[in-house]
């Protein structure tokens, strides 16, 4: 696997935030049992958890991952992009396991650096857009009932690879009145990778009979792919042919654009993986002459809502913007 493509893997699966001690004190699991998706279990932050409040699902990226992992020094990293202590004030806050997956677990780390989970059979052979959006559906109903919900208010909320399901999940909850998506294409994500390869080439990180060579290569994986689209014992890249095939299929544009509700849509200049493929979005919506879409690009962030700067020693610092585009994005809600 090239260079760019690998970084592109250890970008959707990196540690954002620590959290303190006790993780698990904060969050109240439910589980669900479906004849069809299986057992899905939703965790709701405690904060308030009486009260009456509007109501966010929050959709995770991409991997097989735990939503929480312990650190060596007693905390623990997530991939989850809320700042769930003090949004919780004004929200219910839940977040979904995938198939079979516990909250919190340890990760394991490979001789070369990389994050690794085991795939264990049910996520295998559940996991795709159609059981993510599926089990959010379902909680969005169970939360409905079981929680004390502002229902004027319901917001699905992804990232990354969640930014993909919000959309689909909307389509099929009508109790859905606002989708957030950050740093999550708008075109086929199969495409992201072939967006690389081109955009290695044009910067002259490397040849363009490489990039070519790259891309016809990528070629002949996704029609292997696609000729054996339900597959869940062959993988490309971690996930199973099923899963690739799941999420493609249908493009996040074409179900945005099914949608009437007020949507946001945030994408990082700096996000090298996304913001080409995100940037078309808005021009379909023109096209389309719908006006439900409100598009906001934070200049400088990257895929994690972080700005790296150097000065003139060479010595680089990060900023970090994720509160900044969170109350961006809290406010919009207020106002739509």
């Amino acid at each position: 696997m090239n260079k760019s493509i690998l970084l592109l893997l250890l970008l959707m699966s990196s540690k954002i935030f620590s959290q303190h001690e006790k993780i698990t004190d904060n969050w109240k699991t439910i589980s669900i049992n479906d004849n069809n998706l299986g057992k899905i279990d939703y965790h709701v932050y405690k904060n308030k958890i009486s009260d009456k409040k509007p109501l966010i699902v929050y959709l995770q990226g991409s991997k097989n991952f735990p939503l929480y992992s312990p650190n060596s020094n007693g905390r623990y990293s997530t991939s989850t992009t809320l700042g769930f202590k003090s949004i919780s004030n004004d929200y219910h806050i839940v977040l979904i396991s995938k198939p079979n997956t516990p909250f919190v677990d340890s990760i394991k780390v490979t001789p070369s650096g990389r994050k690794y989970y085991p795939l264990n059979e049910e996520y295998r052979e559940k996991y795709g857009l159609d059981w993510r959006a599926n089990s959010a559906d379902k909680v969005i109903n169970d939360a409905l009932k079981k929680l004390n919900v502002d229902s004027s208010t319901v917001i699905v909320w992804g990232h990354s690879e969640g930014s993909q399901v919000a959309p689909a999940v909307a389509i099929k909850n009508k109790n859905v009145t606002h989708v957030i998506s950050m740093m999550g294409n708008s075109l086929n994500h199969l495409y992201d990778f072939i967006l690389m390869e081109r955009v290695s080439a044009l910067n002259g990180e490397k040849s363009n009979e490489e990039a070519q060579s790259n891309i016809d290569s990528l070629y002949a994986e996704y029609e292997k792919i696609y000729n054996d689209p339900k597959s869940t014992t062959k993988e490309w890249f971690g996930e199973t042919y099923y899963k690739w095939s799941s999420f493609t299929l249908n493009s996040p544009i074409e179900n945005m654009l099914k949608l009437d509700i007020p949507i946001l849509y945030v994408a990082g200049g700096n996000d090298h993986h996304s913001i080409l493929n995100m940037d078309y979005a808005k021009l379909e919506f023109l096209r389309k002459g719908k006006d439900n879409l409100t598009y906001k690009v934070f200049p400088n962030c990257d895929h994690f809502f972080m700005e790296t700067k150097t000065d003139g020693s060479g010595k680089k610092e990060w900023i970090d913007h994720l509160d900044e585009v969170n109350g961006f994005a809290l406010k919009w809600v207020n106002e739509n």
